[in-house]
């Protein structure tokens, strides 16, 4: 039996690679002689550059840079060939803030692009950057500052290193020093995010109020980046804010469309192509996936629902765990080959669920394949 194994991670309790390594063992407890492909999933968010890794290799580089609030900390970025992977979570990351550290009219994503800095010196020319996870909402002036781009106030002062208050005031940029090499570059933005830059829908109202922000700085931030935009389109002529996608992470996405051209690409689609999961898919016998919560989020655009689609194409049945399931699902889902079981014994209190993730993953795993054993 030949089992594809691709989780994607259970906020909170697992990642993607751990989640993986608990269900094959699950698996291999009961089918010792079955052939198990572990292929754990990943959009662009925190722990993408371990996924990225383990698919496909690479050389990790340590670097010192600045956290979202300027502290000295090391970070890292994935090196294979001429091509380099950024988390951007791990210089700008809400992870490393405590929560009354968190607010967006402070945190900058200037150690971001020092890393790219980095990079780009270390040979690499093919920039992948995921920007899932951020403590920012600073449009990318900060990553692009570091990178060489000068914003000036009305008084002609410069903004140095870039945070979120600083976009209100930005009237010019000066893009004349940005290095030949970091010019040459290709950059992708790896996201499945499709909030614009600004308005209703976009990086400040849906997003900043996780990162610190209360109702009035909401306001601000989103002023801020509407000013942005404006000033984005009068020195590149490029309209940012009508861009799907602008708004991921703060916006850096827009930053890095409008000055480095940068390209907005699925992050989940890109990294199952990297692993040439599809003909993965094709051979296995049975498809066994899962994350934290499925709801009905999980068929607008997530990772899970490229699976389901690809399940269903070459008629592969799978199983998906989780750890609770939305009611609605089972009206939303009409599928004959996709099951989604929820790994809880029953009512769980939130915070012994999450603590024990992996007692009941490997459970029910188990439980799930005794039944298979018996039936086939």
């Amino acid at each position: 039996m030949n089992i594809l194994i691709a989780p994607d991670t259970f906020k909170g309790s697992l990642s993607s690679i751990e989640a993986g390594e608990i269900i094959k063992s699950g698996v291999k407890k009961i089918f010792p002689s079955a052939k198990t492909i572990l292929f754990p999933l990943a959009d662009g968010g925190e722990g993408t550059l371990d996924v990225i890794e383990k698919l496909i290799g690479g050389e990790r580089k340590r670097v010192s840079v600045s956290d979202p609030l300027g502290r000295k900390i090391k970070a890292e970025y994935l090196k294979k060939g001429e091509n380099c992977f950024v988390e951007m979570a791990k210089a700008a990351g809400l992870t490393l803030l405590k929560e009354k550290e968190r607010d967006p009219l402070k945190t900058t994503t200037f150690g971001v692009g020092q890393i790219i800095k980095k990079a780009i010196e270390d040979g690499c020319k093919r920039i992948y950057l995921g920007v899932g996870g951020s403590a920012t909402n600073d449009g990318g002036i900060g990553a692009l500052t570091a990178l060489g781009i000068k914003f000036f106030r009305k008084d002609g002062s410069l903004i140095y290193p870039g945070t979120g208050k600083d976009l209100i005031e930005i009237v010019k940029v000066d893009a004349s020093e940005l290095p030949k090499n970091t010019v040459k570059c290709k950059f992708i933005i790896l996201s499945d995010v499709k909030n614009p830059l600004y308005g209703k829908k976009g990086a400040s109202y849906i997003y900043a109020k996780q990162k610190g922000a209360d109702e009035k700085t909401v306001e601000f931030l989103d002023r801020g980046l509407k000013n942005y935009a404006c000033v984005i389109e009068k020195f590149t002529g490029k309209k940012v804010s009508k861009i799907e996608g602008a708004g991921a992470a703060g916006g850096i996405s827009a930053g890095f469309l409008a000055f480095l051209n940068a390209e907005i690409k699925s992050g989940a689609e890109t990294i199952l192509k990297m692993g040439n999961f599809k003909e993965k898919i094709k051979k296995a016998d049975l498809l066994i996936t899962g994350e934290g919560k499925i709801d009905k989020q999980t068929f607008y655009g997530k990772t899970l629902q490229i699976l389901f689609n690809l399940a269903e194409k070459y008629r592969i049945p799978t199983i998906a765990l989780c750890g609770t399931v939305d009611e609605e699902i089972y009206k939303i889902l009409d599928s004959n080959m996709i099951s989604i079981i929820s790994i809880l014994p029953g009512l769980v209190d939130y915070r012994d669920a999450m603590k024990k993730a992996k007692y009941y993953l490997r459970i029910k795993t188990e439980q799930i394949m005794k039944i298979l054993k018996w039936i086939t």
